[in-house]
């Protein structure tokens, strides 16, 4: 019953200050977080994967990364936390997804399956070459990028998720679509 309480008395404490107490190595703070985000993350990892286990083991990735930057976190910094969460979890996804994959060998196939294994590794060498592109832009932009391409979520949602408006999430989706023009020569060997 007391632990409910204090459970209670924390729901009303920000991210920040839980970060500051996980920062000095306060258990309890990382788990109120844990407990606070944990939902949504695995909802956010469900989306991607397709996978409840799958889905489980990364945000139980992300969540192990949070705790491992614990002393880098920035206290009111520009990034919310639920932010920096929702990006980790996407890339841990990633990384989970590259495991899914079956492995083609190349050397027992014929030769529509050598075609079939070209798309794959082409496909690979793309979304490579996009996630780099990606780390090239702002936290911010990146983020509305992936939820607007790779989640496929439309603006409204987007900008609830990331508590901004909706001119604000376009705008951020227009300015890295044109940081990303800047790149057009590398994806010219995809066309």
């Amino acid at each position: 019953m007391q632990h409910d309480i204090v459970l209670e008395e924390h729901n009303e404490v920000c991210d920040d200050t839980l970060m500051e107490r996980v920062s000095r190595g306060d258990e309890r703070a990382f788990n109120i977080l844990v407990a606070r985000h944990h939902d949504k993350m695995k909802g956010v990892a469900w989306r991607v994967l397709f996978n409840d286990q799958a889905a489980e083991d990364a945000v139980q990735e992300a969540f192990c990364a949070l705790w491992q930057s614990r002393n880098k976190w920035e206290i009111g910094g520009a990034a919310k936390l639920s932010t920096w969460l929702h990006r980790v979890t996407i890339n841990k996804c990633v990384d989970v997804k590259r495991k899914m994959r079956p492995q083609v060998d190349i050397e027992e196939t014929n030769m529509s399956v050598n075609a079939q294994a070209d798309k794959i590794m082409n496909a690979k060498q793309m979304q490579d070459v996009l996630e780099k592109l990606l780390a090239t832009l702002p936290e911010q932009q990146a983020l509305a990028m992936q939820l607007y391409y790779y989640e496929e979520k439309d603006v409204p949602q987007i900008a609830k998720e990331m508590d901004n408006t909706e001119d604000g999430v376009r705008s951020l989706i227009k300015r890295a679509k044109t940081s990303l023009r800047l790149y057009q020569n590398d994806l010219e060997i995809f066309r």
